[in-house]
């Protein structure tokens, strides 16, 4: 189980110190770590942009990839903290997106972002359902356009970070809720779920999640979980399927106009 948790956790932090510009060290060395941003293959692409600020944390250390303008900011900012995880109070993300918003930035996040390291119970899938799984580039087409599961799926085809796998929970012929998982690099998918307001409540998010992520780990890919810092009832999903708080991270989003 040891190994089996250190190899997830290594996964990851090689993936997040290939997108912070450091090394995996840096993840676990109490303090601050600040980088100039890079881009090289293999990041995640939630914008083709090279990154102006972005942000994550594992507990005691706090790397940051930033412009050079920004990084006097943050070594001003850290110098009047007890701890540097403080970068992601609200205090400290006011004055960072002060800094941000003259280069057309403002703050996203922080997010959550989670690791399946435990063994969790299997749930099993209701019997209520009648289920489907969407494991081809031609079968996950036919769920587009998707306005009504945008937290499982994406809208449309996504080149830079494709949905890839999905199962589905159908009353008839209605989809009761789906679960599903975007390729955000070769190695690390990312899962999403639904579930209309009609159907919450019993337990169907937590089983199409750990169905999906059991069906992940058997093709070996690495299952991470992000959520909002207050959806707590997405949290509860993940904390039930096996997941355990990872990483905090946040970035900047273009201001609109």
């Amino acid at each position: 189980m040891e190994d089996r948790r250190a190899a997830c956790i290594h996964r990851a932090m090689a993936q997040l110190a290939l997108e912070f510009n450091t090394t995996t060290d840096a993840f676990s060395i109490p303090g601050l770590t600040l980088t100039l941003p890079a881009k090289p293959a293999g990041v995640r692409l939630y914008s083709r942009d090279l990154p102006l600020f972005a942000m994550a944390t594992t507990g005691n250390s706090v790397v940051v990839t930033a412009d050079a303008r920004l990084h006097d900011c943050i070594r001003d900012l850290v110098a009047q903290m007890d701890a540097p995880y403080r970068l992601f109070e609200f205090q400290s993300l006011q004055k960072i997106d002060a800094e941000l918003r003259p280069f057309g930035y403002t703050v996203w996040g922080p997010e959550p972002m989670y690791l399946r390291l435990e063994h969790a119970y299997a749930p099993g899938l209701p019997k209520a359902f009648a289920y489907r799984w969407f494991e081809t580039e031609a079968e996950i087409a036919a769920l587009y356009p998707n306005t009504r599961y945008t937290m499982a799926l994406s809208q449309a085809y996504n080149a830079d970070r494709p949905d890839v796998l999905a199962l589905a929970a159908y009353d008839g012929a209605q989809i009761a809720g789906i679960a599903g998982a975007s390729a955000d690099t070769a190695d690390m998918w990312q899962i999403g779920i639904d579930v209309l307001d009609a159907y919450r409540g019993h337990g169907l998010a937590t089983a199409l999640v750990h169905a999906l992520c059991c069906r992940i780990e058997e093709k070996g890919k690495l299952p991470f979980y992000g959520t909002a810092v207050g959806n707590l009832h997405s949290q509860k999903v993940a904390l039930r399927c096996g997941f355990s708080p990872a990483w905090l991270e946040a970035g900047v989003v273009k201001l609109e106009g």
